[in-house]
């Protein structure tokens, strides 16, 4: 079993009636491959009420407990509204949580904050890191390298290739830098030797990734043959055309891609409580659901990732399977923690 994602909430009964809200109790932020990437801040504020009178709540910068990367303020009380700002490190790393001691009259209560990062999938190899390039720029059957200043490419690195989409010829760059500097040599043609060999072309006009064989009359390839090649120069996928003819009659079918596949999304999650998290008098009904996103955006299916499980207390065994759970009366003495992990199989 591995658990792919987690988060908790705490569900409270006071037979006081004091209760303690946070105007948001999570976050998630898109960062970069492994670190946030850049500083980030969140305001959030707190409210807090016994029954349903309104009072002061009261933080202490001492009674905000943040992880490292993470740091607090405390802001001024304004109409019993209690702003604490929350500063999130270009450096941090991982999910996690601030927690926030409240203090209504002579009553403590604890509040947590909890934060992911929804990281970018790292990019995929493709050979050597090799990007490809198109246009009509680099000309020539010279495999002496020289500059193309008018290639349009800014950074050009080692190993890149880039494609004569009027010629078919190939060409590596073997020296790095701006159009001005970098350097290209010729590395052969994408036609085939004699007239009836295969050509490549170029577009946006077949798309799909099906292995049944189909015509694209969008394609703009007038004449297409048996054999030649396509390239989708947005999504960088191949098509080789197995039945010949005109854009209306040609067939084709997809090849593959060139570029490198990309790397995992980060999966976190986030749980809900339908009434709060704060009852009165055994009076508690309320739903927790666990929500789950991926690269920033919540996922519908989760049984495609795994299975969402409960543990209650610390316990080691599940008290409940699915994304939701319900809490009624009896199922909490005082104070009770709830947490949800997507466990793979």
């Amino acid at each position: 079993m591995a658990i792919k994602s987690a988060d908790q909430i705490t569900i409270i009964d006071l037979t006081d009636a004091y209760s303690v809200m946070l105007s948001a109790d999570s976050i998630a932020f898109n960062g970069g491959i492994d670190t946030l990437g850049t500083t980030q801040s969140v305001t959030i504020n707190i409210f807090a009420f016994r029954g349903t009178e309104k009072r002061s709540p009261s933080v202490l910068s001492s009674d905000i407990t943040c992880p490292t990367n993470v740091s607090a303020s405390v802001g001024t009380l304004t109409n019993q509204v209690l702003p604490i700002t929350l500063t999130f490190a270009a450096a941090l790393s991982s999910a996690g949580k601030v927690t926030i001691n409240v203090t209504v009259d002579d009553v403590t209560i604890q509040k947590e904050f909890s934060f992911a990062i929804a990281f970018k999938g790292e990019k995929g190899d493709t050979g050597d890191g090799a990007i490809w390039y198109s246009g009509t720029a680099i000309t020539g059957t010279s495999t002496t390298a020289k500059a193309f200043s008018s290639s349009g490419i800014t950074a050009a690195k080692v190993g890149d290739m880039y494609l004569n989409t009027s010629t078919s010829y190939t060409y590596r760059c073997t020296v790095a830098g701006a159009p001005a500097v970098a350097k290209w040599a010729y590395t052969g043609s994408l036609k085939g030797a004699t007239g009836d060999g295969a050509v490549w072309y170029t577009g946006t006009g077949i798309t799909d990734e099906s292995t049944t064989a189909a015509i694209y009359s969008g394609s703009g390839v007038s004449n297409a043959k048996i054999g030649d090649m396509y390239l989708n120069t947005e999504t960088s996928n191949t098509y080789r055309c197995t039945v010949a003819g005109a854009a209306s009659a040609a067939k084709w079918v997809y090849a593959g891609n060139i570029k490198g596949e990309q790397g995992d999304a980060a999966i976190t999650m986030s749980i809900t409580s339908s009434a709060g998290t704060i009852f009165k008098n055994t009076s508690i009904a309320t739903t927790l659901t666990a929500h789950v996103y991926m690269a920033g955006q919540e996922v519908s299916d989760v049984s495609t990732l795994g299975t969402i499980k409960w543990y209650k207390d610390g316990g080691q065994t599940a008290v409940h399977t699915g994304a939701t759970l319900s809490i009624s009366a009896g199922d909490v003495t005082n104070k009770a923690v709830y947490v949800a992990q997507l466990e793979s199989a």
